[in-house]
């Protein structure tokens, strides 16, 4: 792993909300949209909105229109599935 690739993940669970994200997609059967997201997170939507484009930029999560509204998936790449052991290692 290069230092970028270290980076990415350390400002990715660094974050509890960010962090609460990854793992509610985790645990997810299927995609989930925004409202589902903040509100099984009890955060408010612009605010998790926030935090998905945050992680998305850094290929972490995936995000795809549905009329109005944006779902959300985990990436499966490498760097996902590093950031997904890590915060099964310190939980």
């Amino acid at each position: 792993m290069n230092d970028k690739e270290y980076e990415k993940i350390i400002k990715a669970i660094c974050n509890t909300n960010r962090k609460d994200i990854i793992v509610l997609l985790k645990n997810a059967k299927t995609e989930m949209c925004v409202n589902h997201i903040s509100k099984d997170l009890e955060m408010s939507q612009s605010l998790t909105s926030q935090q998905l484009k945050y992680l998305e930029a850094r290929d972490i999560v995936y995000g795809y229109r549905v009329g109005k509204t944006t779902c959300y998936k985990l990436c499966s790449n490498d760097i996902t599935k590093k950031v997904i052991k890590i915060i099964n290692i310190l939980n």
